[in-house]
């Protein structure tokens, strides 16, 4: 085979178009079928940890919270009995009161 002849060849061959087909058979298919369905359900099962996750930290920031909130109405209620005893103390009728230095009861 000449040079000249080898390329005609060759050329010939890269114009020609082979078609490729894939075929599955049933033992084949049925591989691909549960990978794509374990891969799925691996996802799926991915998402729903991660939900979990997400609702147990806002579980645990709403129990903060409202602990918090108790605190803040018990420490409310101390400043304002704290404020009533000295405005209580600054005021007026106290002023003018005098200690007793002796008590007496009647029946």
């Amino acid at each position: 085979m000449s040079t000249a002849t080898y390329y005609a060849v060759r050329r010939n061959q890269n114009l020609t178009k082979q078609t490729t087909t894939m075929r599955l058979g049933p033992i084949s298919g049925t591989f691909v079928v549960i990978a794509a369905v374990s891969i799925l359900a691996l996802l799926y099962l991915n998402q729903i940890t991660k939900t979990n996750v997400f609702g147990l930290h806002i579980t645990e920031l709403q129990k903060k919270s409202s602990q918090l909130q108790s605190n803040k109405q018990d420490l409310e209620v101390e400043a304002a009995r704290l404020q009533s005893i000295q405005e209580v103390s600054k005021s007026q009728v106290v002023a003018q009161m005098v200690p007793e230095s002796q008590v007496t009861y009647t029946h």
